[in-house]
C-alpha cells in the first residue's frame, strides 16, 4: 500500500504517469481497473455534456491510516527491471512476484531500486521495459553470447572511464556478454537490435504484432514520459431556464463512440437508429454529430470555448448588478471599484483601460483527466479508459475550492487597439505558427486580444505572488477572449486547492482598490524591461514551435500548472509596445513615467 494526495491521481500522477515513492517506481493503470463502487460522483453537468460522458467520478479516497483492505487506485510496478544497490544484480519483477513490500535482492537481501530507463512509443503512447537481456547480448563476441538469453544480469560501473552513460554497462553473469549504455538513448537504438513495440501499456497484456511505432528510450523521470490531458471548469449557477443541448446528449450516449469510430461501418445505421430512438432526435442530427469531429483536440478545444462562454456570462451578472453579492455556496461573486474616487492622474489613465473588477469570494473548480500522450505533444492521445466499450462512459475528476479576481478591459478601447494594422500583423505571425504546429489545434485562434489578455494574466500572476500570500504555482488563469457576436475581454486569476487553503482571502483582498491598481502598475513596469532585453524584446520566436515572441523566463513565463496554454502564445510587446507595434498600455506607462519624473524633480 502506497499513498499519494487525491488531487495528484489526476495530475501529475494520473493514468499512465510514473510515480516515484520511497525508492519505488509505479505507473497508474487506466480507470477500467479502478474499484468504481468505492468512488463517488462529482456533479458538473456542464463538463459532462461538453466532454460527452455520462458522469464524473472522484478517485477512491482512503483514510490517513490505510490498510491492505482499503480500496485504492491500481498502480503497476514500472519499470519491472530492478537492480540491487549492494551486489548490483538485476532482477525482473513480474506480477506474481509482488508481495506488497519493497523488493529486496534474492542473493544478498540488499535494497532493490528501479532501472533508470524505460521505452515509450512515439505515436500511440505504448510503454515497456528496456529489453536488457537483448541489449546485453546485442554485441556478441562469440557463439555463446549469441545463443545465451539468460536473465542473470549485472548493472555495473566502469571505473576510470568517462562519467557519461558509456561508463555504465550491463553484463550477463552466465556468458559474460556485456554492452554499455552509451548508445541506448540515441534515436533508433532499439530498432537496430530488432526490438518491436509491445503494443500495450505496462498493466496490459503485450500484443507486439499490433504495433509498429517507433520506440525511444527515455529516463523514467522525464517530463515527456506522460503528458496529461485535462479539462477544467468552474461550477457556476444553472440558467433559470435550462436549454436542451441535443448534440451533447448524443455525444454522451453509450453507443456514440462505436458510431464515431466507424461512421460508415456495417453497424453504423443500427447505432444511428438506436441513438435517435433513445434520445428522440433526428437521425440526420446523429449522423451530423458523428461525422463533424475533426479530431479529439478540436473537440476538446470547442468544449473549452463553450465552458468559458458560460462562465463569462456568470461573471457578467455581477457586473450588471454591482450592489449585490450573487451566486451559490460554491460561486459567490461581487463587483468592486478598480480605483478610489481621488486617484491620481496616472491611475486615472490606467482606469480608462480597465473596465470592471469582479471579486470571486468562493469558487469551485472541477478538473477532469481524459487521457494522456507520450514523448511528443502531437502524439495520439491515449484514453484514460482502456476498458471494453458498450458501457456508460465516465472519467476521473477532482474538485477544488478557491477564490479569484476577474479583470475586464474596456471593450471600445480594446477594439480600436486590435484594429490597428501593426497589432494585427504581429498577432497574425503567431497565428500562422499556431496553425503550422502539430499541437496548434489544441489552442483557440491567436487573436490580438487573446495574446494581450493571456500575457497580462501571466505578468499579474507573477506580481501577485509577492503580495497575495499564495505561492506562484498556486495561482491559475482563465482567459475570456472571444471575438464572436458576444465579445469577451477578461481574465480570471484564481487559486484552487483540495481543502480550505484555496479560500484564505488573500487573493480577494488584493482585488480591492487601490491594491489591484498598484499591482497592475508594478506588473506593467516589470514587463516594460526584461532582464534579457534587448534579446527578449526583439526575439522573432521563443518557446515550443516559436509560438512566443517577446516572452521568456525573465518576464512572462509561469509554472506549467498555472497556464492553460502551456506557456505559449505570449508577447509582452502587445502590452508595452516596441516603437513599431503600439502596446495597449503603452500610453499609460509613458504617462506614469512622466508623472514620476516630475515628482522626482520637485524633491
Amino acid at each position: 500500500m502506497r499513498t499519494t494526495r487525491l488531487s495528484q491521481t489526476i495530475s501529475p500522477f494520473g493514468v499512465g504517469a510514473v510515480l516515484d515513492v520511497l525508492g519505488e517506481s509505479l505507473m497508474a493503470a487506466d480507470i477500467s481497473r479502478w474499484p468504481v463502487d468505492e468512488t463517488y460522483r462529482i456533479v458538473s453537468r456542464r463538463l459532462e455534456e461538453s466532454l460527452g460522458v455520462a458522469e464524473l467520478r472522484s478517485p477512491p479516497s482512503v483514510p490517513s491510516r490505510p490498510s491492505k483492505r482499503t480500496p485504492g487506485v491500481l498502480y503497476e510496478r514500472f519499470p519491472g527491471w530492478l537492480f540491487c544497490q549492494d551486489c548490483r544484480r538485476m532482477h525482473r519483477m513480474r506480477h506474481h512476484d509482488e508481495t506488497g513490500e519493497p523488493p529486496t535482492c534474492r542473493h544478498c537481501r540488499g535494497p532493490m531500486v528501479p532501472m533508470r530507463f524505460i521505452v515509450v512509443g512515439t505515436e500511440r503512447g505504448h510503454a515497456m521495459d528496456v529489453p536488457w537481456v537483448r541489449w546485453a547480448h546485442s554485441e556478441p563476441q562469440n557463439q555463446e553470447h549469441q545463443r545465451c538469453r539468460a536473465e542473470d544480469l549485472l548493472f555495473l560501473t566502469r571505473s576510470g572511464g568517462s562519467e557519461g552513460l558509456s561508463s555504465l554497462y550491463v553484463r550477463c553473469a552466465t556468458c559474460t556478454a556485456e554492452r554499455d549504455l552509451g548508445d541506448l538513448t540515441t534515436r533508433g537504438s532499439l530498432a537496430r537490435i530488432n526490438v518491436r513495440c509491445s503494443g500495450a501499456q505496462p498493466w496490459q497484456r503485450p500484443n507486439p504484432n499490433a504495433c509498429d511505432e517507433r520506440l525511444e528510450v527515455l529516463q523514467r523521470g522525464a517530463t515527456n514520459v506522460t503528458l496529461s490531458e485535462t479539462t477544467t471548469a468552474l461550477d457556476i449557477p444553472e440558467p433559470a431556464i435550462p436549454v436542451r443541448d441535443e448534440q451533447a446528449e448524443i455525444r454522451q450516449h453509450r453507443n456514440f463512440e462505436d458510431l464515431r469510430s466507424a461512421p460508415n461501418g456495417p453497424f453504423a445505421e443500427m447505432f444511428v437508429d438506436l441513438i435517435a430512438s433513445n434520445l428522440t432526435v433526428s437521425k440526420d442530427l446523429v449522423r451530423q454529430v458523428a461525422g463533424s469531429g475533426t479530431g479529439h483536440d478540436q473537440e476538446v478545444s470547442a468544449a473549452r470555448e463553450g465552458l468559458l462562454a458560460d462562465e463569462w456570462q456568470a461573471f457578467r451578472q455581477a457586473i450588471d448588478n454591482p450592489d449585490e453579492q450573487l451566486g451559490t455556496p460554491t460561486f459567490r461573486v461581487s463587483a468592486t471599484a478598480f480605483l478610489e474616487p481621488n486617484a491620481g492622474s496616472a491611475f486615472a489613465a490606467l482606469g480608462e483601460t480597465i473596465s470592471h473588477v469582479v471579486l470571486a469570494h468562493r469558487l469551485r473548480e472541477v478538473r477532469v483527466l481524459h487521457g494522456f500522450r507520450r514523448y511528443d505533444p502531437s502524439a495520439d492521445m491515449v484514453d484514460a479508459d482502456l476498458g471494453p466499450r458498450g458501457r456508460a462512459r465516465w472519467l476521473p475528476a477532482v474538485e477544488a475550492y478557491g477564490e479569484g479576481i476577474l479583470l475586464t478591459l474596456d471593450e471600445d478601447r480594446l477594439a480600436r487597439w486590435e484594429g490597428r494594422e501593426p497589432v494585427a500583423e504581429r498577432a497574425l505571425e503567431l497565428e500562422r505558427r499556431r496553425r503550422e504546429s502539430p499541437i496548434g489545434s489544441r489552442f483557440s485562434e491567436a487573436t490580438p486580444r487573446l495574446i494581450l489578455l493571456h500575457t497580462l494574466a501571466h505578468i499579474l500572476m507573477r506580481q501577485l505572488a509577492f503580495t497575495c500570500g499564495y505561492s506562484a504555482a498556486s495561482l491559475r488563469e482563465r482567459v475570456y477572449a472571444s471575438t464572436g457576436p458576444s465579445p469577451e475581454a477578461g481574465l480570471l486569476i484564481y487559486t484552487a486547492a483540495g481543502d480550505a487553503e484555496g479560500t484564505l482571502g488573500g487573493l480577494v483582498r488584493q482585488g480591492h482598490a487601490p491594491r489591484l491598481a498598484t499591482t497592475v502598475f508594478s506588473a506593467l513596469e516589470g514587463a516594460a524591461w526584461c532582464s534579457s532585453d534587448p534579446l527578449c524584446r526583439g526575439s522573432r520566436g521563443q518557446g515550443l514551435g516559436s509560438m512566443n515572441l517577446a516572452a521568456c523566463h525573465g518576464c512572462c513565463l509561469v509554472s506549467e500548472t498555472s497556464c492553460e496554454r502551456g506557456n505559449l502564445l505570449l508577447d509582452r510587446v502587445m502590452l508595452v509596445g516596441d516603437g513599431t507595434t503600439p502596446g495597449y498600455f503603452e500610453e499609460v506607462i509613458a504617462g506614469a513615467r512622466i508623472t514620476a519624473a516630475r515628482y522626482a524633480s520637485t524633491e
